[in-house]
């Protein structure tokens, strides 16, 4: 079995908001085989440029587009897939958007290992694998504390154990900020689980102030309360923080890792593995973290691709929990059937082969990027 074509599937709602939703602009990259067998992958980055380096014809060496590099492999050595992408994209990487276009290819490439395999990829991944993976809903603050408790009362209904609330409002004022924490412990409870991500709008002294004012509130973690690459910033923080600091989604090669969790960094790591390098970067991030005593929890505020994947990913954990974005957009919503139901907090995986997802052909034609 060899890799016959890669394509690049661009997706665009008509109206794109200046809001912190990556759900409204998506790239799907679907990996074809000479013997029909396909595989499913997400990019999770600026569509845009990704699109051409997936497409890019070949060139000068090290110019290749990704289709180019891996056409003609065999997909299921998803090793020697990845090493060949990271080579041939050294001139342009090495890590950045030619990772975050690997790990599409990647994901896609495990879609086809599992079927392949007639396996869940969680199967392949771990032999304890957990069919019925803890979640919690992930949505953006609304614009004031008096609109959380609708927002949370929807969420205890259905059954969520744990939400986290994110970015703007949040980030200037501070008796904005508690009042935002405040309205939602409130109106969720002490039962449920409460995350907070700050959205990277404060230096480490203002962090600090933040997390002494949230603590009452009991959050399960502050997440990317700095700049992404602010490693010495996150040791101290995590250091001197009353409650746990989570980061890392917008980080794409493994010694990016390193240097936020040693020494003494933070406590929950969240890859996300549209941009780590897909699974396979995925499960070397994983034995890492947790060699350290640092959680891995997959960042996934993006389609049914990518929930499928993060999913499969992280059911195989030790401690497995993975974010489940509730945005609004369609793309979020409606672009994949992946056969996951949720009930009383958890997602309840299906036994399908490979990820388990399907694009909706209608969904694409209607939002597709010729």
């Amino acid at each position: 079995m060899k890799i016959s074509q890669v394509e690049a599937l661009h997706l665009r709602l008509p109206e794109v908001k200046e809001v912190a939703d990556g759900t409204q602009d998506v790239l799907i990259v679907r990996v074809h085989t000479d013997t029909g067998l396909t595989g499913l992958g997400e990019v999770v980055s600026c569509s845009y440029v990704a699109r051409a380096v997936v497409e890019a014809p070949r060139s000068a060496p090290f110019r290749h587009g990704l289709a180019e590099i891996v056409r003609g492999m065999d997909p299921l050595d998803t090793e020697s897939a990845l090493e060949a992408m990271i080579d041939g994209t050294a001139w342009y990487g090495p890590g950045g958007i030619a990772r975050h276009c690997i790990s599409g290819i990647d994901m896609a490439l495990w879609d086809i290992k599992g079927k392949a395999a007639g396996k869940p990829v969680r199967q392949l991944l771990s032999e304890s694998a957990v069919e019925q993976l803890p979640c919690y809903a992930s949505v953006l603050w609304p614009n004031d504390p008096g609109q959380v408790a609708e927002s949370a009362r929807r969420f205890l209904a259905q059954g969520y154990r744990a939400v986290k609330y994110g970015w703007a409002p949040m980030g200037p004022d501070p008796a904005l900020d508690t009042a935002l924490v405040e309205a939602a412990r409130d109106a969720l409870g002490p039962e449920v689980e409460l995350m907070v991500d700050a959205g990277r709008v404060w230096d480490v002294e203002t962090a600090l102030s933040r997390a002494e004012l949230f603590a009452p509130y009991n959050i399960a973690w502050l997440e990317e309360p700095l700049k992404p690459f602010d490693f010495a910033g996150y040791a101290q923080l995590a250091a001197q923080s009353p409650v746990p600091i989570a980061a890392g989604e917008a980080l794409a090669l493994l010694e990016d890792y390193v240097r936020l969790i040693e020494p003494g960094g933070i406590h929950i790591a969240q890859p996300d593995l549209g941009r780590i390098g897909g699974i396979t970067q995925g499960q070397r991030l994983a034995a890492y973290t947790q060699a350290k005593s640092v959680r891995p929890v997959p960042h996934a505020f993006g389609t049914g691709v990518l929930l499928a994947a993060s999913a499969q990913w992280a059911s195989a954990l030790a401690a497995p929990l993975t974010e489940y974005t509730r945005a609004p957009s369609p793309l979020a919503q409606n672009l994949a059937h992946h056969g996951i139901q949720f009930k009383d907090g958890l997602l309840h995986l299906s036994d399908a082969p490979g990820l388990g997802v399907e694009l909706d052909e209608a969904v694409v034609a209607q939002y597709r990027i010729a």
